[in-house]
């Protein structure tokens, strides 16, 4: 019996430090949110002390070729659905359900622009603000309609102020086009109609410096939360199964 509660307590202690880890995290997030909005305004706003244009004047918006599911092969390149790019932008690995062949997608790819580092992948149901800032160079595609790819001009923007922009300003746009409705999605033509601000490129550095250093934090407290989650499940697969 006592062998017991000590088992539960000890879990116990697992299960409040997750919770803690997990309150640092969302903490870390909440700070990179208010020192935008201490440097650059509301998103949801035109700040007329900054340069302003339509989103398609500085940024290429599209998506992608059609694939159909006669295409799906079982290994290959990886093909990112919504539910795949959520993950991504909340940096978590997704498991690969979904594969093109090399050869179908060195064809698409071929005459046509495909995602690079620095540009952004977003549902076409954004409501979270979970928009994925591409960070890899390996070969992937993506689903056409529902995952739209910007393309930031990099001579305008730094592309970590620019993730953290258009999460913020999705979210304020998605409930506009969502009023209403029980199925709202953002469009490629609403897209390149948003009203962008462009502060100043140094002002733009200076906030992406900021983000690099609290990310250093989140990527230390994201690894000790792996952890305590490894030896948490561990002790359950031990005392429980």
């Amino acid at each position: 019996m006592k062998k017991q509660k000590r088992i539960v307590k000890l879990l116990d202690n697992l299960s409040e430090v997750k919770n803690k880890k997990n309150e640092e995290l969302k903490l870390c997030d909440t700070l990179i949110k208010a020192r935008f909005v201490e440097m650059f305004g509301d998103p949801g706003l035109v700040h007329r002390e900054n340069k302003v244009c339509n989103l398609e004047n500085v940024a290429e918006v599209r998506s992608s070729h059609r694939i159909f599911t006669r295409e799906f092969t079982k290994s290959g390149v990886p093909f990112y659905r919504g539910t795949e790019i959520s993950l991504l932008a909340n940096g978590k690995e997704p498991i690969h359900s979904y594969y093109i062949s090399k050869a179908r997608y060195d064809e698409i790819t071929k005459n046509d622009s495909k995602p690079k580092i620095g540009d952004l992948l977003m549902p076409s149901i954004c409501d979270k603000g979970q928009i994925w800032l591409v960070n890899t160079s390996k070969p992937f595609y993506y689903k056409d309609g529902r995952v739209l790819c910007i393309s930031p001009n990099r001579e305008k923007f730094n592309t970590i102020f620019f993730h953290q922009y258009m999460k913020m300003k999705s979210q304020i746009e998605y409930l506009k086009i969502g009023s209403g409705s029980t199925f709202a999605e953002f469009k490629i033509f609403q897209l390149k109609k948003l009203k962008i601000n462009i502060p100043p490129l140094k002002l733009q550095n200076e906030f992406a410096s900021f983000v690099q250093q609290v990310d250093k934090s989140k990527v230390a407290i994201q690894k000790s939360l792996d952890e305590t989650q490894t030896l948490f499940d561990s002790l359950m697969q031990k005392y429980f199964s």
